[in-house]
C-alpha cells in the first residue's frame, strides 16, 4: 500500500550575514513527533519533511509537488507567505489537504470562508487535533472528534468548538529524530533549539495569547528533558531558548539549568540559553541566572513592568511587584555582578504620553541603567486585546505593517511574508503623542542606556534635581528639530504608524543587516561623535549656568563612546568626575584628575555594530566606562 505524504510548513527567518542562524521549526517538528509515534498513523502516512525557510515560492511548490497533506503553522511573521503558497498549491494540486494552525489562528474564528484555499483549520494545540484528523483522512469510519477544528462537510463550515490538549508526554521532535535531516541539509546554518520543560501559563495578560487557553501548567518528565540536553550537545547546537513562560517559577527550574551547565562544562555544548524568567520566585531566579551568566551562558534576567500606570495594569489584568521590591531585587542582583534589565510596552489601554514618560523616567529613577526594552504593543489573534469589545472600550486604532525584522541580511528580508498588527492610537493616547512616545523611547534607549548622554543625565538628575523624563523629553524635542539622524528617524516612526512601512533600518556602514531605529541612531550618531557632542553640549549648558563645568561634562561623557580602531586615550579634569559616578551617593568634588581609558578594539564598523549593539547593548558594551583608571593629581 501507497503510503501518503504527510509535510509541514513552519518557515522563520536566517539572522546574520555571513554567519547565518536560525530556529529550528518546533512547532510543527511536535505535531509530527506526536502524529508519527502512533502506529495507525505510520502505517497509512510518510512523512517527508519540513519547509522552515521562506525559499522561492515555485522552489516550496516543486518540494511538495507530491503531498497529500500539508499542515501550516502560522505566526505573524510567515502567514502571508503561508498563504500564498497554499493558495498555489490548491491550484497546482487540488486533491492535496490544506491544514493550517499555529498561534496566528484565532480561537475565536469559525469561518474558512476568508480562506478558499484551506481544508481544516486548527486552534489552539495541534498534537491531538491533526493525528485525528490524519486518521479520519484514511478511514472515514473514524469519527472524527478532535475539537478547535473548522472545515467544510457538504457546502456547509462545521466548526467543532473547544480545543483538544493532550495530557500525557509529547513526543519529542528532537529524540524522535525528525530534525536530523534538516541538520544535514543545512550544514552552514547555526539552528537555534527551543527548549519546552513545561507547557501553559498561570498568567492571563491581556496583551498575551499565552494563558488565553486557561490550561493548567503541564510538565515533561526529567527523563525526557535530561535526554534532549543530551542531543543538543551531540548535534553541537550552541543556542538554545526556553519556550517556558515562566522559567524560574518552579523548584525543577533550579536543577534543569544545572543540567545544561554540566553539559556546556563537559561537551561544550549548548553555549547558550535563553529564557522568559518568572516574575516572581525571585531567590531561584537569581541563583539561576547567577550560575548561568557565570558560565557564560546568560546575559541575565529581565525585571519587566509592561506599564508603571496603575490604570493601564488593571486594564491589562496584570499585577507589578512593589517599586521598593524592585529596588531590593536590583540591588542584590548588582551586589552579585549582574545587570538586569526591564521592559515596557508602549501603547497599552489607558497610557498617556505623561504616564508613559513618567513610568520611564521612574524606573531610570530608581536605579534601573542597564537596559529597558521598549516594545510597541502588537495585537495577537488570541490575546483579549484583540476582541472588539476591548478595542472599543479603549479606542484602540491599528495598522498592519511588515513584521518586525531585526539583524537580517537584505537577501533574508522576508517582511514581505507576514504583517504585525501594531496600535498606533487609543483613546489615552493620540496618533501624535504615540510617534511622541516613539521617538522618546528611541533616545532614551540610544542616549541613555546606549551610553551616548547617560552620565550628563545621571549629573542633572543627582545634583540638580532634573527629572529624567524632563531630560529626555527635551533632549527629544532637542534632537528632533536640529539632529538629521533624529529627524530622519522620526519620519521611519511616522511612515510605520501609518502603515506605510516596516520599522527595520539599513544603512551599509554596518554591515548588511537590519537594524531598529535606536540602534541605527546610536549608530550614526557614534559614527559621528564630533557633532553629536557639539550639538549636546548646546543642549546641556541650557541646564547649567556654569558653562566651564557644562563643557568639562560632556567631554567627559564622549570619552565612553565604543568606536572602531579605538587607541588608548587620556583627559584632564577640573573636577572628580570618575569617583561621582562610580560610588553612590558621592557629591562632586572639585580636584583635578586624569582618567585614562583603554577601549575594546573592532575592526571596523560592521564588527563593531555586531559584537556591541546586536550583542551587548543589554549587557553595557556600548559603553567603554568599566574600561576607564582614574588617577588624582595633587
Amino acid at each position: 500500500m501507497m503510503k501518503k505524504k504527510v509535510y509541514l510548513v513552519q518557515p522563520g527567518y536566517l539572522y546574520g550575514n555571513e554567519n547565518k542562524s536560525a530556529y529550528l521549526p518546533y512547532a510543527a517538528g511536535v505535531i509530527a513527533a506526536y502524529a508519527f509515534s502512533q502506529p495507525e498513523i505510520n502505517e497509512r502516512y510518510a512523512f517527508s519533511g519540513f519547509i522552515c525557510f521562506f525559499d522561492p515560492i515555485e522552489e516550496s511548490l516543486e518540494a511538495l509537488s507530491d503531498a497529500d497533506v500539508v499542515g501550516f503553522s502560522n505566526y505573524v511573521w510567515n502567514y502571508k507567505y503561508n498563504c500564498e503558497l497554499a493558495r498555489r498549491l490548491k491550484q497546482k494540486n487540488p486533491d492535496c489537504v490544506i491544514v493550517f494552525g499555529g498561534h496566528q489562528i484565532a480561537l475565536r474564528s469559525t469561518s474558512l470562508e476568508a480562506l478558499p484555499f484551506v481544508d481544516y483549520l486548527i486552534f489552539g494545540e495541534g498534537e491531538a487535533a491533526f493525528a485525528a484528523l490524519l486518521r479520519s483522512l484514511v478511514d472515514p469510519a473514524v469519527p472524527f472528534e478532535a475539537g478547535g477544528v473548522s472545515f467544510r462537510k457538504a457546502g456547509q463550515i462545521v466548526t467543532k468548538e473547544g480545543c483538544s490538549f493532550l495530557q500525557t508526554e509529547y513526543p519529542s521532535p528532537y529524540l524522535n529524530g525528525f530534525f536530523d535531516p534538516l541538520l544535514k541539509k543545512y550544514p552552514g546554518v547555526s539552528f537555534i533549539a527551543l527548549f519546552e520543560t513545561n507547557r501553559g501559563c498561570p498568567f492571563q495578560c491581556a496583551y498575551c495569547d499565552w494563558g488565553t487557553t486557561k490550561d493548567r501548567v503541564r510538565f515533561f518528565s526529567m527523563e525526557r528533558i535530561a535526554a534532549e540536553i543530551d542531543w543538543f550537545a551531540a548535534y553541537h547546537i550552541e543556542n538554545c531558548f526556553a519556550a517556558d513562560a515562566n522559567f524560574g517559577l518552579y523548584p525543577r527550574d533550579e536543577l534543569i539549568s544545572q543540567m545544561l551547565i554540566e553539559s556546556k562544562r563537559k561537551t561544550g555544548y549548548p553555549r547558550r540559553f535563553d529564557v522568559t524568567y518568572a516574575k516572581s520566585e525571585s531567590e531561584r531566579v537569581l541563583k539561576i541566572v547567577s550560575s548561568l551568566v557565570y558560565e557564560k551562558m546568560s546575559n541575565g534576567p529581565a525585571i519587566s513592568f509592561q506599564s508603571l500606570n496603575p490604570a493601564t495594569l488593571k486594564a491589562i489584568g496584570r499585577e507589578n511587584m512593589p517599586l521598593e521590591r524592585f529596588v531590593e531585587i536590583m540591588n542584590r542582583y548588582e551586589r552579585n555582578g549582574l545587570h538586569p534589565y526591564s521592559e515596557i510596552i508602549l501603547g497599552l489601554p489607558e497610557e498617556t504620553f505623561n504616564s508613559f514618560v513618567k513610568g520611564i523616567g521612574t524606573l531610570l529613577s530608581l536605579g534601573q541603567h542597564s537596559y529597558i526594552d521598549i516594545f510597541r504593543c502588537e495585537i495577537l489573534s488570541n490575546s483579549a486585546l484583540a476582541e472588539d469589545r476591548i478595542r472599543k472600550k479603549y479606542g484602540i486604532k491599528t495598522v498592519l505593517v511588515p513584521s518586525s525584522l531585526h539583524h537580517v541580511s537584505e537577501e533574508d528580508d522576508c517582511g514581505r511574508y507576514g504583517e504585525s498588527e501594531i496600535v498606533v492610537s487609543t483613546s489615552a493616547m493620540p496618533f501624535n503623542d504615540m510617534l511622541k512616545a516613539n521617538m522618546f523611547s528611541m533616545i532614551v534607549q540610544a542616549c541613555h542606556h546606549m551610553g551616548l548622554t547617560k552620565y550628563v543625565a545621571l549629573y542633572l538628575y543627582q545634583e540638580h534635581g532634573i527629572p529624567y523624563e524632563t531630560f529626555y523629553v527635551k533632549l527629544t524635542e532637542y534632537l528632533s528639530s536640529l539632529d538629521e539622524n533624529a529627524a530622519e528617524m522620526k519620519s521611519v516612526y511616522e511612515a510605520y504608524l501609518r502603515g506605510e512601512r516596516g520599522i527595520s533600518v539599513r544603512d551599509p556602514r554596518f554591515g548588511g543587516i537590519s537594524w531598529f531605529p535606536e540602534e541605527m541612531f546610536f549608530l550614526k550618531s557614534a559614527a559621528a561623535l564630533g557633532d553629536f557632542y557639539r550639538s549636546l553640549l548646546c543642549f546641556t549648558a541650557s541646564f547649567l549656568p556654569n558653562k566651564n563645568l557644562a563643557e568639562q561634562l560632556v567631554r567627559y561623557q564622549s570619552l565612553f563612546a565604543v568606536v572602531p580602531q579605538a587607541e588608548e586615550k587620556q583627559a584632564f579634569f577640573d573636577y572628580d568626575f570618575y569617583r561621582f559616578f562610580s560610588v553612590p551617593g558621592t557629591r562632586l568634588h572639585r580636584k583635578k584628575t586624569r582618567i585614562r581609558i583603554v577601549p575594546p578594539f573592532y575592526r571596523d564598523w560592521p564588527e563593531c555594530a555586531v559584537e556591541t549593539v546586536w550583542y551587548g547593548r543589554r549587557r553595557s558594551k556600548t559603553d567603554a566606562f568599566l574600561s576607564a583608571e582614574s588617577i588624582t593629581i595633587e
